[in-house]
């Protein structure tokens, strides 16, 4: 997978070597490329250079692995499907899964820009972003994804949006990426940013700029940050690559730069376990989407405990209450139990069919996903009585049938639990909570400024957008706003940029 954007890094950094740039942006996943785009964009007809530097030798970061959607509401994908929404109906949803604690005016921002941004997507680069599903915490479905090709292959959602960036920006004559470069220092002309110094190969190097744009992204893949601010999940498995270290807020805080929420980080409920390596550290995100499609969590007894839907710091907390014990904690069969809380994820083939059959065949491949056919080899695979097991799918397809609310408030039931075929295939899968977002970060307004400490005001030359900035998302990130925001704020700061540069 990871080719396209390498040979897109590669074209893009053998045809530069000048030592300066109008536009510095640090970072290279959807944030950091977005601005990019727009900033070359707003400053067409210009002599104006973009420079982007990436630590890692390819762009992509977390936005990369980006697999169950990005929010717009009142898209044009959702009028060709009869789904009613609106901005409004997107603030209230986020807010709410903030718990009280997101910035109002970052929230607005954010949703009234969500259809315009998912429509840029769609319209300047042709992103087949027709699928569309109502997650988690979400009262609407508004979440928008690729389908898989007609010869049944899949396209993961991050990965197709980074990927058809990175190609546009390799062919812009006035774009420069710096791949394998580690930014040290934000460099200052009196209160204004002027630049930045960095490492690559050995060698420490200054390019100068009238603005500099961090996407740096957040601190999931632990360090001195995580430790800092949420030692108690040092120990969880994570999604994050190695790489999410808080750079950004490293780089900012040493200008003067102001935090927020720092020790907001979200665990993701559904981790999948690999039997081949149950406690390795690094786990692959189990789609938000497989729940938006229909999958069930059910403990190692067979018993559902919470609305598949809720937001995901509910069902992450459920997990850990129903899971944890030895005898409620789902485990492969043979494998090494990790100790963790754990819980078996389940999808009928009506709710495979939503989801789609080349993603979960993916999944499959990498030894993730299992199937069994009928209920009693279901039951045999995931080592629970069959009647616990049939009990607890037909109570929430009897729920489902009546158009009623279950005893876990669930009030969306996408599709039937049980298979109408006794002989047709379920798919499952162990998962674990697992850190995966850092809602904390740097202080940021609506137009991407970075915010001092000391007075609030902006800091003259530097903008933000994405995992690096916090505020946004309070205690607890609505899922398929992180592709949202990466959008929105990094052509924000795109924009801002632009305007420094034109000056």
């Amino acid at each position: 997978m990871h080719s396209i954007i390498k040979q897109a890094t590669k074209a893009a950094s053998s045809s530069h070597t000048a030592a300066q740039a109008g536009i510095v942006i640090v970072g290279g996943g959807l944030a950091g490329l977005a601005a990019a785009v727009e900033a070359l964009q707003r400053t067409q007809g210009s002599g104006v250079t973009v420079a982007l530097l990436e630590k890692e030798a390819r762009t992509g970061g977390n936005s990369a692995k980006a697999s169950s959607g990005i929010n717009g509401a009142g898209t044009q994908t959702q009028r060709k499907l009869g789904i009613n929404d609106t901005v409004a109906a997107l603030e209230t949803d986020t807010l709410r899964s903030a718990r009280g604690e997101g910035s109002s005016v970052l929230v607005e921002r954010l949703a009234q820009d969500s259809a315009g941004a998912v429509e840029w997507l769609q319209t300047q680069f042709a992103l087949d972003l027709d699928v569309v599903a109502q997650l988690g915490g979400h009262s609407v479905a508004r979440t928008h994804r690729r389908p898989d090709t007609p010869d049944g292959r899949p396209q993961p959602v991050g990965w197709g949006i980074v990927s058809v960036l990175a190609r546009h920006l390799a062919d812009e004559p006035r774009f420069r990426l710096v791949a394998g470069a580690r930014v040290t220092t934000l460099e200052l002309d009196g209160a204004r940013i002027s630049g930045v110094r960095y490492e690559q190969d050995g060698v420490t190097r200054q390019l100068d700029a009238c603005a500099v744009v961090l996407a740096t992204g957040g601190f999931g893949g632990g360090g001195e940050w995580l430790k800092r601010y949420a030692p108690q999940l040092e120990k969880l498995p994570a999604t994050n690559g190695a790489f999410a270290t808080g750079d950004g807020l490293q780089l900012a805080t040493a200008v003067g730069a102001a935090l927020v929420g720092m020790e907001r980080v979200q665990v993701h409920p559904t981790g999948f376990v690999r039997a081949s390596e149950p406690a390795a550290h690094t786990k692959f995100l189990a789609a938000e989407a497989l729940r938006g499609a229909g999958a069930l969590l059910l403990d190692a007894r067979g018993r559902r405990f919470v609305d598949e839907l809720a937001t995901r710091d509910v069902v992450t907390s459920a997990i850990n209450s129903a899971c944890g014990s030895p005898d409620t904690r789902a485990t492969h069969t043979g494998a090494e139990d990790p100790g963790l809380p754990a819980a078996f994820l389940l999808l009928s083939q009506a709710a495979a069919d939503a989801f789609g059959h080349g993603a979960l065949g993916f999944y499959e491949k990498m030894g993730l996903v299992h199937s069994a056919a009928g209920l009693d080899a279901l039951a045999a695979a995931l080592r629970m009585p069959r009647a616990a097991l049939e009990h607890s799918l037909r109570a929430h397809d009897e729920v489902r049938n009546a158009n009623s609310v279950d005893a876990f408030g669930k009030r969306v039931f996408p599709q039937p639990a049980l298979n109408a075929d006794a002989a047709a295939l379920y798919f499952w899968a162990v998962v674990t909570p697992s850190i995966h977002y850092t809602m904390g970060g740097l202080r940021f307004d609506e137009h991407a400024h970075v915010l001092r400490a000391t007075d609030g005001a902006p800091i003259p030359g530097l903008l933000a957008a994405g995992e690096v900035t916090g505020g946004l998302h309070g205690a607890n990130r609505l899922a398929g706003n992180s592709l949202l925001e990466c959008v929105v704020f990094g052509r924000e700061a795109g924009r801002q940029a632009a305007m420094l540069a034109l000056v």
